[in-house]
């Protein structure tokens, strides 16, 4: 038998800093900082809260008792009169201690006639008093006459910031796939006794999940027959050839592509056709910039272009998630349109001036310098329709009709999505091996995101981040949605944009409610900041790709994407919001 050949020495040892053991070391690090920092579970027993309303020069207060116990009480009635005004107060005398369990209680003011006083959230305030315990509550929404209060009980919410802190170096790091990180949720929370594996694995089943499912699955049937392509070659056959023009109409054909299938998979598809049509162009045109203006400008607008629908992009989904689950809000498929579809039409046209500025594109005339051939030799411009593209088309065409009508026939968009990939399975448009096509890691990080959002919710974990924020109740609200704009940004340049929607949406809720700022309007901030993203070449599959064409230095795109990340965060915060005033989404 050969001997084993000796080791070469001189090869450098694979650094512990830069092994998977040390970024272990960090996880468990993060996971112990978080359960020590987190607060402390309520206990059971006796509580009570002071309720205080300001009118005129008045303050009125009240104070009653409640327990923190297994069951939930009977609702008492509660008055004090007080310099002709009666302050009445209406809670359970006790509350469940348990996962999701809520502490809510209402007061309103009468005036000497017995007639109810008008009072704005601003003027009341509360106090929850207990064993240790003590956390001051503002009034989170009016319901008719009375003023709500509202607070999740704290409980073990230890476990939720210890799993929070390391799911996020796991996500920052990627040590291990998304998909791998977001099965570690369900694995602890059971372990660790927060709930059962049937609650905590919801998510994973989730309605969206489907839709997601049936999305890819569509997506990958429109990749495989050409029918995507094919959309591009047509349009493109139609456009005007100066190259300004062209390139606008080429990122308008991504960002509508990547409303309806992956912006990767969107972006994927044209950067050739782009790439083959700046070739044609003058090589003066090109050396002035065209080329890597229009490459550039198809990654921005394939990440922009998920912004406008709701299967555009996850962060989407799990913003209408929570919207629906935590604060009584319906929100059907065609709903988001208003949110997203503002925020496309007014970045795309910013994106195209601005890159053809920066990178000096010559914007006068240039008569027919585009070969206009180019698009009969490419593979999608096919002579004729194929039967698989016909009937896709009709399947897509009926499907977005269906999505944009739920309202009238109340069938979930979900339910709508996998009749159309049956339909396609049936006339053999789709095929068994397509399935192995889909992008099952991000199916199962969108999962994970909704199941640790879940957590951060029920264990009161989100409350109490919001609670610890009420000092910016001091800002100017537009200034805090900016502050809100601009961190989400920051986190989602560094991590994916469906893990930094599912950690930072669960908490726009509540701040949002405690600030008395609309929550539909800060989770729509959150959810449209977290995709956008331009100035990092790890940041977005999109820039990855344009990046991978190899006319790009790194510089190049984070001297650029760094201004159009400000534009956006600008946009996004005083622009946007109108806007959504406006089409009656939100108030403000």
């Amino acid at each position: 038998m050969a001997s084993n050949p000796k080791k070469d020495k001189s090869s450098p040892k694979p650094s512990f800093f830069r092994s998977k053991y040390f970024t272990f070391l960090i996880v468990l690090l993060a996971g112990v900082i978080g359960y020590w920092f987190a607060p402390t579970d309520l206990t059971t027993g006796a509580y009570s809260s002071e309720v205080a309303i300001a009118v005129d020069e008045t303050t009125l207060r009240l104070d009653f008792p409640f327990e923190l116990g297994q069951d939930a009480g009977e609702t008492i009635a509660y008055s004090q009169t007080q310099e002709g005004y009666a302050l009445e107060v209406q809670s359970a005398d006790s509350f469940p201690y348990k996962l999701g369990s809520k502490i809510s209680y209402k007061a309103r003011v009468l005036d000497s006639s017995g007639a109810p006083i008008k009072i704005t959230l601003d003027n009341a305030n509360s106090t929850l008093k207990g064993p240790d315990y003590q956390q001051s509550l503002p009034a989170t929404e009016l319901s008719g006459d009375w003023l709500v209060f509202n607070m999740r009980v704290p409980y073990k919410t230890k476990v939720a910031m210890a799993l929070l802190l390391a799911i996020v170096v796991l996500w920052l790091t990627e040590t291990i796939p998304l998909s791998a990180t977001a099965l570690l949720v369900p694995v602890v929370v059971v372990v660790a006794q927060v709930t059962t594996p049937k609650e905590v694995m919801a998510p994973f089943a989730n309605p969206i999940i489907f839709l997601f499912l049936a999305g890819f699955l569509m997506g990958e049937a429109m990749r495989r027959t050409g029918f995507d392509r094919l959309i591009a070659i047509a349009i493109l056959r139609r456009t005007s050839n100066r190259p300004a023009i062209l390139m606008l109409a080429i990122m308008g054909i991504t960002a509508f592509l990547s409303m309806w299938m992956s912006n990767t998979a969107s972006v994927a598809i044209i950067i050739p056709i782009a790439l083959a049509v700046s070739e044609n162009i003058p090589n003066l045109l090109a050396q002035r910039g065209f080329r890597k203006a229009l490459v550039l400008g198809v990654a921005y607008a394939g990440s922009v272009g998920g912004l406008g629908s709701a299967i555009g992009t996850p962060p989407n989904m799990i913003a209408m998630t929570f919207l629906s689950e935590y604060t009584g809000a319906s929100f059907a498929f065609a709903d988001w349109f208003a949110f997203g579809l503002p925020m496309v039409i007014m970045m795309l046209p910013v994106i195209w001036i601005y890159l053809l500025l920066t990178f000096r594109v010559n914007l006068g005339a240039v008569g027919d310098s585009v070969n206009v051939n180019i698009y009969d030799q490419d593979p999608g411009a096919t002579k004729g329709i194929t039967r698989a593209q016909r009937i896709i088309m009709i399947v897509f065409i009926a499907a977005m009709a269906l999505w944009l009508t739920e309202g009238l026939h109340h069938v979930h968009s979900s339910i709508v999505a996998l009749t159309a990939i049956l339909i396609l399975f049936f006339a053999e448009v789709l095929r068994l091996e397509d399935i192995n096509h889909i992008n099952w890691n991000a199916l199962l990080t969108f999962g994970g995101g909704l199941a640790i959002g879940g957590v951060l919710v029920a264990t009161g974990f989100s409350d109490w981040v919001a609670l610890k924020l009420i000092g910016l109740s001091s800002f100017p609200p537009l200034l805090v949605i900016f502050l809100v704009a601009v961190l989400t940004m920051v986190i989602g340049a560094f991590i994916s944009n469906t893990a930094c929607a599912a950690m930072l949406i669960p908490l726009a809720i509540p701040l949002g409610q405690i600030l008395h700022i609309d929550p539909c309007l800060m989770v729509a901030i959150v959810a449209i900041g977290s995709s956008i993203d331009f100035a990092l070449v790890i940041g977005t599959p999109p820039t990855m790709l344009a990046y991978s064409t190899g006319i790009f230095e790194v510089r190049e795109i984070f001297k650029r994407g760094i201004a159009l990340d400000a534009i956006g965060a600008l946009l996004l915060s005083f622009v946007a919001i109108w806007v959504w005033k406006l089409l009656g989404v939100i108030t403000f």
